[in-house]
């Protein structure tokens, strides 16, 4: 899949403290950023669709109902596409969120599971660093419980966000500052 230009990368990526230990996925924030829903880039809505009987289980909702718009293209997503989920009602949570539990169904699915890491969409991926437009940047403001807020533990060296998601930021994003 071609993957996403970048012409400028914020410093601020190089220097915000990083997703230290077991990353977000492992981190006590109390799924702070779910409450935005997502944007999900095409790859991972032929994943979605394609494991939605694993999905809907997890989440007590059908695939269609997880969506507020159909799809759009545009070139700032991987694949040239995307959808918006739905946030619940319920519990102010993308509607991709495990239901009644804490963490993202999507996420499980690739950690627990072992599905393959793209359907979790991109933008989650990335988190909290973010990208618009050739532009690569820290979402801000951070929310409070953010791993990337928390403490860091004394003696120890935090590496930045661009470091703790370079791997996920080099397979997704073609980056060529400068020009």
């Amino acid at each position: 899949m071609k993957k996403i230009r970048i012409t400028n990368v914020d410093p601020r990526t190089r220097t915000q403290k990083g997703l230290f230990g077991g990353g977000c996925y492992g981190s006590d924030c109390n799924d702070e950023c779910c409450v935005w829903g997502c944007d999900v880039d095409l790859a991972a809505l032929e994943l979605i669709d394609k494991h939605r009987g694993l999905i809907e289980p997890l989440t007590g909702a059908g695939i269609e109902e997880c969506f507020k718009t159909e799809l759009t293209q545009d070139d700032d997503y991987a694949g040239g596409a995307y959808r918006e989920t739905v946030v619940r009602k319920e519990d102010v949570l993308c509607a991709f969120h495990l239901k009644g539990k804490r963490g993202c169904s999507l996420f499980y699915l690739w950690a627990v599971e072992g599905l393959p890491k793209t359907i979790v969409p991109t933008i989650c991926r990335v988190y909290p660093i973010t990208w618009h437009r050739g532009r690569l940047f820290v979402d801000s403001p951070l929310r409070k419980s953010c791993k990337c807020r928390e403490k860091t533990p004394r003696g120890a060296a935090v590496p930045s966000l661009f470091e703790t998601q370079e791997k996920e930021i080099m397979a997704l994003f073609d980056i060529e500052e400068g020009e």
